[in-house]
Parts: C-alpha cells; structure tokens; sequence
C-alpha cells in the first residue's frame, strides 16, 4: 500500500501541545470523536449508495468505539460494525436459542449484521463492496478538519476559565 501524505497533522499538533496539563485526554477523546464521526457518517452513506441495505442492521450498527488498550500518550477509537456480543442491550433481547456447529447450543441475535465482513472484504465467493474503507479516504481532510475545529472549541474554552 502506498504511503499517503496527509496535510494540515502539523498545526493539529502544535496547537495541541498549547493545551495545559490534563487537558490532553479529554481533548484528544473529544478531537477523535469529532473525527469519527466525520468518518461513520461518510460509511453509512457508502453503504447505503452501494444498496447495501436489506434490513437496515448493518448501516444501523455502524459505530465508533474507543480502545480500551490503546498505547500510552494516544487515543484511538475504531470505526466498524457492532455485531454478536457487542450489540445493543435491546438487540440482545429479541435473541432466539439455536443449535449451532457441533450440537451446541448458541444465541443468534435478530439484528445481527454478522455479514458485514462479506461486505467490506472478499471471499472466495463473492467479491468485496466495501463501504468502511473509502469513508477514510474520502473523509480524512473533512475529519481533519472537524478535530482542528473541536481543538480550538476547547482551547476557546480554556482561555476563558
């Protein structure tokens, strides 16, 4: 894969270094959100250009969320699609017990868009649509933007206290 220059990291980052002490997580959090929401509005409207909507589960189920381990110093949310486990509260509930590989017993989930994978990447049967992919390279200067806008929103806000 080639290596993509992207414009405008290096004032993101200077501003952000004139943040004061303890600010920085909750900034960064905020700027990324910002970003990745940038980002998941671009996905769903992919999918939803490329009909990938049968149900309406998958384009629903489109999140951003944060790494719990993510390296020290950084914050980093993932952009993807919530299924299995990882549904809702109430998605969970309207699951159904089934007999799954082996005789065992297993819970599918009604609005489980466990496809998506078949979706975004290919198998040996079907070529790949992907929807998550083209979000970041047709969104990334938008969300570039959106964190260089919620940085100044915040250090407005530090000025002012």
């Amino acid at each position: 894969m080639a290596k993509k220059e992207v414009l405008g990291i290096g004032d993101l980052s200077r501003n952000f270094k004139a943040l004061k002490t303890g600010m920085e997580t909750r900034t960064g959090r905020a700027m990324v959100v910002a970003a990745g929401g940038v980002l998941k509005r671009k996905a769903k409207a992919n999918a939803q250009a490329l009909g990938l909507k049968r149900t309406g589960s998958m384009i629903k189920n489109i999140v951003i969320k944060r790494e719990s381990q993510a390296p020290p110093g950084t914050v980093q949310y993932n952009l993807g699609v919530r299924h299995g486990r990882n549904l809702t509260k109430k998605q969970k509930s309207t699951g159904k017990l089934a007999v799954g590989r082996g005789g065992r017993i297993v819970k599918r989930y009604e609005d489980d868009p466990y496809y998506w994978r078949f979706q975004e990447f290919r198998t040996r049967n079907r070529e790949a649509t992907p929807f998550l992919g083209p979000a970041l390279e047709q969104g990334k200067e938008e969300a570039i933007d959106a964190m260089a806008k919620r940085l100044q929103t915040e250090l407005d806000k530090a000025g002012k206290q």
